[in-house]
């Protein structure tokens, strides 16, 4: 089953020296990454201010092998958790 926030969670990342995420926190949960498995980002509707997304996108797995894509809001600056696999 897979779980999907189409708004995203709000999550805190923790990064390492060069601003990747090593770990993140949701719902009181603490969550170390083991590995980031795909990277990508989203640009939509970069001719509207008002309608703009512009994301980081990043397919990661936990130490406990969990598989969450999280991403970072580069207009809002914010992490949230879209989706997670069971």
């Amino acid at each position: 089953m897979t779980r999907l926030w189409p708004a995203g969670e709000p999550i805190e990342v923790n990064t390492d020296d060069e601003g990747r995420p090593v770990g993140f926190a949701w719902q009181g949960q603490s969550s170390r990454l083991h590995q980031i498995q795909q990277h990508w980002q989203v640009d939509n509707d970069w001719w509207s201010e008002e309608g703009r997304v512009w994301r980081d996108y990043l397919a990661v797995t936990t130490t406990t092998g969990l598989l969450c894509v999280i991403y970072r809001d580069l207009l809002g600056e914010g992490w949230w958790l879209a989706k997670v696999y069971d």
